[in-house]
């Protein structure tokens, strides 16, 4: 029996409900993969082991969390593009002027995101959502303790790579483009989709630079219709984050690195501002341009 498109032409409802069961199907296979993970390579695990200096008990928090991006985002919206003929906004070329602005608003962006956060972490989380705060932060220190290039390349696949993918096929690919239809106004579908995608990591000290990282990537996707584009940009963020931890060239403070109690200089952090927002004027021109040209 052939499974492509065979939801092509289902109302909405249905293609909703079809990806809420695949979602569901897919959390259960992977959960089942997680316990045989748990059973078979780390059954000698006991509660003084399961500590974060234990450096086994970190690699198995990350092939669960390899496990949780596969399962929760990359593969239930690729099944469920595969079966309803749902365009994810993949296109083999890559503007090369668009790739270039790409990287250098991802370069530059840091002092900017870091001054943000600076101004989350003094906002107080009020008492009813404190016990929703997922304080990730001894779990990522954990992570980025690495002793190898081994580490350094297995930490940019679960860090970098599988959020970049999973997290934009869902985000961008899939939910901004669903508001969008929904509420037939891009520009609140991209503040919509950008909230939730801060709001669902529950971290609220986090909650105000991630909204603006999630306005960027809905725009980068609405200017270019490319989803690559993102996923890159996505991805150069974590990477960052991971590059500059490794022992060998490891940042202690400044906006460029993780955990720096050191204050954002405000002139820093507007320059960034600035070369942003010329980046993006000119990332959005470069995107119309080619636009033109291909109606031509």
């Amino acid at each position: 029996m052939r499974f492509k498109a065979l939801y092509k032409n289902k109302s909405s409802i249905n293609k909703l409900s079809l990806l809420f069961l695949i979602v569901i199907i897919s959390i259960f296979i992977i959960t089942l993969i997680g316990i045989l993970i748990t059973n078979v390579m780390f059954s000698d695990f006991d509660s003084a082991s399961r500590n974060l200096s234990n450096y086994s008990y970190v690699n198995y928090l990350k092939a669960i969390q390899l496990l949780s991006g596969l399962g929760l985002f990359i593969i239930p919206i690729l099944l469920y593009s595969y079966v309803t003929s749902y365009n994810l906004n993949f296109r083999n070329q890559i503007n090369r002027q668009n790739l270039l602005l790409v990287l250098a608003i991802m370069f530059l962006i840091p002092p900017f995101i870091s001054l943000l956060l600076e101004w989350n972490t003094q906002i107080p989380i009020p008492d009813f959502l404190i016990f929703l705060n997922n304080d990730s932060e001894p779990i990522v220190r954990a992570f980025l303790r690495m002793n190898s290039l081994f580490d350094l390349a297995y930490n940019l696949f679960i860090i970098a790579i599988i959020p970049a993918i999973g997290e934009e096929l869902f985000f961008r690919g899939y939910l901004q483009k669903q508001l969008s239809n929904l509420l037939n106004n891009i520009h609140l579908s991209i503040l919509l989709t950008a909230f939730l995608f801060s709001a669902v990591h529950l971290h609220f000290h986090g909650l105000l630079p991630r909204f603006v990282l999630g306005i960027l990537l809905g725009y980068l996707l609405y200017w270019s219709k490319n989803l690559w584009i993102p996923i890159i940009a996505h991805f150069i963020n974590n990477a960052l984050a991971v590059i500059l931890s490794y022992k060998a060239i490891k940042i202690e403070s400044g906006p460029y690195a993780l955990f720096s109690e050191e204050k954002v200089s405000h002139m820093s952090a507007t320059f960034s501002f600035i070369a942003i927002a010329l980046l993006l004027y000119l990332f959005y021109k470069n995107t119309k341009k080619n636009t033109e040209k291909s109606l031509l």
